[in-house]
């Protein structure tokens, strides 16, 4: 495992040069030889949309990682993923994944059962429940989309590869772990559990602002990453559009556990120069009250909570009954209710502030708001 990522401009979804893109990023920075194994691609599905609003990885991007290794002597590639609530494979075919990961000789796969994965060096989660598909694999690699996070901030390859986890299961941990620095360490363990051997991040179009990872805005980035260090791709590409990494719970994590890096100072930039591809109009998600809660105890403490925390509010002109958000709350505080039957939130004191359900919400009827 090197310290390196590798960076392409790429403007545009056009396979050819998505692909021709991906293949100089394997030339400088290589994945571990692959050939006449198996290749498990985990590409980020939340939920079935259009290519072009940005919630999920361009179809193309996939297609073209699958020709790219089979390429390179991949006996099989399998593609999968288990969106939150959604059937993968009918997902993976409204997206365009689907046909993409056939066209270009790999396979799809449905994330449905689970198998067992001990993490003996996890801090906070010494097992956890995979897609049995796992078990297939010789090299694991996350293909993400660089997304703005309501919750962690930011989404990349390291929590791309939290939908290795199956369906629900991924919604419930929320509730083992409602404190963000418990979940960011999960999100470490589970890393440390899944070994990846490389990954590639789809920046072609992001996803900026508060609305992140599900109904943000998308913006046009123009870059495509990639690296055999996981947590080294994450970092330098948080960094690009605005964040700083250290501010980002689960990345600083993995930089405090020296797996992947020893230091942020040991990453190295090869192809495009970090300045070509910077942008510094993303919008990017801030949490005021972490540095509060850090300042301010006891009941001032308390109502600076009350001030800062976002809570779902769900509008019921915009909600559809769909039931999403009422089968992925961790706590089942929501319900639908009334003579509309609209989605409710039942008791705000209970909340989690996970915002699964905003997140969920392919009708952009759920808001998260301070009062």
């Amino acid at each position: 495992m090197s310290n390196t990522v590798a960076l392409v401009k790429c403007r545009d979804y056009i396979f050819e040069e998505v692909f021709a893109s991906i293949k100089k990023m394997m030339e400088l920075v290589p994945p571990p030889d692959v050939t006449g194994k198996t290749v498990l691609l985990k590409p980020n599905i939340l939920y079935p949309k259009k290519p072009e609003m940005a919630v999920c990885t361009h179809p193309v991007v996939v297609g073209a990682c699958v020709k790219a290794f089979k390429e390179r002597g991949a006996k099989k590639i399998i593609v999968g993923e288990s969106p939150a609530i959604a059937n993968s494979t009918s997902a993976a075919k409204s997206t365009g994944m689907y046909d993409q990961v056939i066209q270009n000789g790999g396979e799809w796969v449905d994330f449905h059962e689970h198998t067992d994965v001990k993490c003996p060096d996890g801090k906070i989660s010494k097992q956890f429940n995979f897609a049995i598909q796992f078990l297939e694999a010789d090299l694991v690699v996350s293909v993400a989309k660089l997304k703005s996070h309501q919750l962690m901030a930011y989404t990349g390859a390291m929590k791309n590869l939290f939908g290795l986890m199956v369906g629900l299961e991924k919604a419930q941990q929320h509730y083992r772990f409602p404190n963000k620095d418990d979940f960011g360490a999960f999100l470490t363990d589970l890393n440390v559990a899944a070994k990846p051997g490389y990954a590639i991040m789809d920046a072609i179009v992001g996803m900026e602002g508060p609305g992140g990872p599900g109904s943000g805005d998308p913006i046009h980035l123009g870059f495509l990453a990639a690296s055999d260090n996981i947590l080294a791709l994450d970092w330098k590409c948080s960094s690009l559009v605005g964040y700083n990494p250290h501010t980002i719970i689960n990345l600083e994590d993995a930089l405090k556990r020296k797996i992947w890096l020893n230091s942020e100072k040991d990453i190295k930039v090869v192809g495009e120069k970090e300045e070509s591809v910077k942008n510094t109009n993303f919008k990017i998600v801030k949490e005021p009250s972490a540095t509060l809660q850090k300042m301010i105890p006891g009941f001032v403490n308390f109502l600076a909570n009350k001030i800062f925390i976002r809570t779902p509010h769900i509008s019921p002109k915009k909600c559809q009954k769909c039931g999403r958000c009422v089968q992925i709350c961790p706590p089942h505080l929501l319900k639908l209710e009334g003579k509309q039957g609209t989605a409710v939130l039942t008791d705000k004191e209970k909340c989690l502030h996970c915002f699964c359900c905003h997140e969920i919400c392919p009708f952009n009827a759920i808001k998260l708001k301070r009062f």
